[in-house]
């Protein structure tokens, strides 16, 4: 939501219409839209009680070293277990609902959610993700309760398009912004671009990388995968950025570019295109819900493949396996034809602006309406 964002005065008093439980302050997916949708119901008017998932309410400030003072401002009012209550956060922490009415909010990354998921979720009275793949994901796992579509969801305050940078100009800047790890085809986005481009050639990689496993060396195997001479690459490591510092990135490069192999929404992908830059991403898992071939690039893929890389929420599950050889056709093709990259950013930003927290805090709306 923007900063601006106020909440009604008598949404901190004695009573609660709702209790969000998740988290709010990490460096998270989950937390970046948990406050969103908060700080959005609450300007609508919505008693929100936000709730800590992982411990006491000030547990956070602790763990996190910081906490938007809206959301400690919404934690005064009582928290109360007559009313609906939002686990929003992987699935097996739905049995952490004590709500009046349960609600289960999550995402998934691959063909088949965790067994444990699955019995917590047919537990919950109701459970909310953000696309249709997801539903579909959740019957073939064994969801039997009903699921509604809650999309998430960017601010146009906070990305939309701007100038470009003129004296970058003469290269083609590919971004690609990622938590390190198989799942986001780092493997193949380097090869791909390897392949793809001569070490001389007017290119450039971008790489934003957040890497919280001491254990892992990414710097190293991105060596490895791109043998020198090698067209050039730029990173960012293990930097946060603030949301201006963030915007100029996107707003100052040509294509997004992420080969994932599952994704529950993809909102580095969504935020690219609010700021009119076309994206080069899987089509599959979550982000068929916004990116088509009239404002982006859908990287086809080979088929499924085991998902062990995933971790212990994928391990008996499949996930998309991209095409490499389609992905240095599409890096070679954008960097070819600025104006199509430039036709299909301007359709990307119209795309994303139908895709706003407002219209996700509107479909939350709708489901407060009917309880």
């Amino acid at each position: 939501m923007p900063d601006h964002a106020t909440i009604p005065p008598d949404t901190t008093a004695a009573r609660c219409d709702l209790v969000w439980h998740s988290s709010f302050a990490s460096l998270t997916g989950y937390s970046g839209s948990a406050l969103a949708y908060t700080l959005g119901l609450a300007a609508r008017g919505v008693a929100v009680r936000p709730l800590y998932l992982y411990g006491a309410d000030h547990d956070e400030q602790l763990a996190a070293g910081r906490l938007d003072d809206r959301i400690r401002r919404l934690q005064q009012q009582p928290l109360r277990l007559d009313v609906p209550q939002v686990v929003y956060a992987p699935g097996d922490r739905f049995s952490k609902n004590s709500g009046h009415y349960r609600i289960g909010f999550t995402m998934h990354e691959a063909d088949r959610l965790p067994p444990s998921w699955v019995e917590q979720a047919n537990q919950m009275d109701e459970l909310w993700t953000p696309t249709a793949w997801g539903v579909e994901t959740f019957r073939t796992s064994g969801i039997e309760r009903p699921i509604h579509i809650i999309p998430l969801g960017i601010d146009p305050q906070h990305f939309s398009p701007g100038p470009p940078r003129a004296q970058l100009r003469e290269r083609t800047i590919f971004l690609s912004i990622f938590e390190w790890g198989l799942r986001k085809g780092y493997d193949l986005l380097l090869r791909a671009y390897h392949a793809a481009f001569r070490p001389h050639d007017p290119v450039m990689l971008v790489l934003k990388i957040d890497n919280r496993a001491p254990d892992v060396h990414p710097l190293r195997v991105i060596a490895d995968l791109l043998p020198s001479p090698a067209p050039p690459v730029g990173i960012i490591y293990n930097r946060p950025l603030s949301i201006a510092q963030l915007r100029e990135l996107y707003q100052g490069v040509d294509c997004f570019v992420l080969p994932s192999r599952g994704e529950g929404w993809g909102m580095p992908i969504l935020e690219a295109m609010a700021c009119g830059v076309p994206a080069i991403a899987t089509a599959w898992s979550g982000p068929t819900a916004f990116l088509d071939d009239t404002n982006g690039y859908p990287l086809p893929i080979r088929g499924l493949a085991a998902a062990t890389a995933g971790g212990r929420y994928t391990r008996d599950a499949q996930w998309a396996e991209p095409d490499l050889d389609a992905l240095v056709e599409l890096l070679r093709r954008v960097a070819a034809d600025p104006i199509e990259r430039a036709v299909r950013g301007v359709a990307a930003a119209a795309t994303a602006r139908r895709w706003t927290w407002e219209h996700a805090v509107d479909r939350i709306m709708v489901r407060l309406a009917a309880w």
